[in-house]
């Protein structure tokens, strides 16, 4: 695999991306189209149980409440790598990562210690009409992944006099559940719309957690934006490795200047990629968060359909791997929310300079 020489990182974040590709080639690469074909199978439990062992189920949780205790560019080192083999596994870690971090600023461990116990994992819910109203939830969310019998979600509700947030668990009264048979992306991880109906929360965060949703926030456009950057990577080792065995009209196509165009706007994806996730992670902003979340993810679906072209008519095929790639990286498009709606937001953002 051709590597670009000037991505240099330092040694604390070469050696976890080291361990985490060593975790995606040896975990996730072998079953990667089994995963792609079916929910809540022992296979994805596997990957699950090796990627708890590796501390990926509680990165960003303290040590002192039982986790890794690490940073966020530490678990978008992990989610790109682990991406570049399943972006729906990436994603169904994501998720579960990011539905913790409340429960760090509100100190309970009991609560960690619970979700992190084993599966199922557990999700977020970003979208839709929610309402936290008496104790109870009303409403509904689309899009949501990770959900199983026993899934806890964190809801993100609107109020009257803010946003706020409450945990609720999958089977219990008032949780319903309809299941999407066929996503077009992320098929790992189980894909549901939840109907609430005055479901009572396992635990709430009322309107002074403002920064914890703003961190759960962060996490996810960060960690989406690094599985988009998983994308590009992976679009880019296809499709470079195909141009170089496929002839036409007499000669290799990697010497067609067309070819070697598509496949040199991956590298600058690529790179931009992790150069701007890397500065976003080192701001509290949210503004750079959205920003490195709408490149990252642009440029995925743009490695991804010049790497369907660059395999001409085999580029739809399943067998080539390119046409799920083109499916994983519109999710990252389209979560946590609408790119429209969070231009908007971002447009708000700089006029009141928050």
């Amino acid at each position: 695999m051709i590597g670009v020489p000037w991505a240099k990182e330092s040694k604390q974040y070469a050696v976890l991306r080291s361990n985490a590709l060593n975790f995606a080639a040896s975990e996730l690469a072998p079953m990667a189209d089994d995963l792609e074909n079916t929910v809540d199978s022992p296979l994805f439990w596997k990957a699950v149980e090796k990627a708890g062992e590796m501390g990926m189920l509680a990165a960003l949780v303290p040590e002192q409440l039982g986790g890794e205790g690490v940073d966020l560019y530490s678990l978008c080192v992990a989610l790109e790598e682990s991406a570049v083999e399943c972006a729906g596994f990436a994603a169904a870690l994501l998720f579960h990562n990011a539905a913790l971090v409340p429960l760090v600023y509100s100190d309970r461990k009991d609560l960690v210690e619970e979700f992190t116990g084993g599966k199922p994992l557990c999700t977020v819910a970003t979208a839709g009409e929610l309402a936290l109203e008496e104790g109870r939830v009303r409403g509904s969310a689309p899009f949501v992944f990770n959900v199983l019998e026993g899934t806890v979600a964190l809801l993100f509700a609107a109020a009257g006099d803010g946003r706020t947030a409450a945990y609720v668990k999958m089977g219990t009264e008032g949780v319903e559940t309809r299941v999407d048979p066929y996503p077009l992306g992320w098929r790992v991880s189980n894909f549901a719309t939840l109907e609430m109906k005055d479901a009572r929360p396992v635990f709430v965060l009322d309107k002074s957690g403002k920064e914890a949703l703003a961190a759960t926030e962060r996490t996810l456009y960060l960690g989406l934006a690094a599985i988009a950057n998983g994308i590009v990577r992976k679009a880019f080792q296809k499709a470079y490795d195909y141009a170089r065995q496929r002839y036409q009209a007499g000669k290799i196509i990697i010497e067609h200047q067309a070819m070697r165009l598509m496949l040199a706007r991956m590298l600058c994806a690529m790179e931009e990629g992790r150069a701007v996730i890397r500065r976003a992670c080192g701001s509290e902003e949210l503004g750079p968060a959205i920003i490195a979340w709408r490149r990252a993810g642009a440029n995925a679906c743009q490695a991804a359909m010049d790497g369907v072209q660059i395999h001409g008519g085999y580029g739809y095929m399943r067998d080539y791997g390119m046409e799920r790639l083109m499916r994983d990286a519109k999710y990252c498009q389209m979560f946590p929310r609408p790119e429209e709606e969070q231009l908007l937001r971002l447009l708000d953002m700089a006029e009141s300079g928050s």
